[in-house]
């Protein structure tokens, strides 16, 4: 909602507000939390099968700083391999 109100606020001076909500991102910190042997049915939970990479999460950042998104605004995007959408 914060996302959304704020963007409504500013939209009018030509400022886009969007958000990103990545889900598990397998960054080094998180790789030193999930025991191995529990990694296989963490991840099958994601449509997508697989944990994500920072990669993802700055593509995305990518995307929403590039021209392809300037009809976008008040947006939450789900880096999250699908999983949000279950």
């Amino acid at each position: 909602m914060f996302t959304r109100q704020v963007a409504q606020e500013v939209g009018r001076h030509g400022v886009r507000v969007n958000c990103l909500a990545p889900s598990l991102i397998m960054t080094e910190s998180q790789q030193g939390r999930i025991p191995a042997e529990k990694l296989p049915l963490i991840v099958r939970q994601f449509p997508l099968g697989r944990a994500g990479v920072p990669a993802d999460v700055a593509h995305a950042a990518l995307f929403l700083a590039s021209e392809s998104s300037s009809w976008l605004t008040g947006q939450t995007i789900d880096v999250a391999g699908g999983r949000i959408m279950l």
